[in-house]
């Protein structure tokens, strides 16, 4: 064995911590990439930011549908663009 491949220790991505791509986050709540993109700009989903990527921890999409249980998400993310509009105009 060589000696970089000696010293490379591998660590295993622990599933609650996977980085989900806006296409899996939508895939998930049943909508589309461009639906999870828009949660992220309204500030309820966290999200890792690599310069135009976006990738969700799958631990923080659980939070938010825990949190979401029972509403209607379309609803909920009109409130929140609402309030950033109201926001930028104030």
């Amino acid at each position: 064995m060589k000696e970089k491949e000696k010293d490379k220790i591998e660590y295993p991505l622990d599933d609650a911590e996977r980085l989900l791509s806006m296409g899996e986050v939508g895939e998930r709540l049943g909508t589309g990439y461009a639906f999870a993109g828009r949660l992220v700009r309204a500030g309820l989903l966290g999200a890792l930011f690599f310069k135009k990527v976006k990738r969700v921890p799958k631990s923080e999409l659980e939070k938010f549908i825990k949190k979401h249980i029972g509403q209607d998400i379309y609803e909920v993310l009109e409130r929140a663009e609402q309030a950033i509009q109201s926001e930028g105009a104030a």
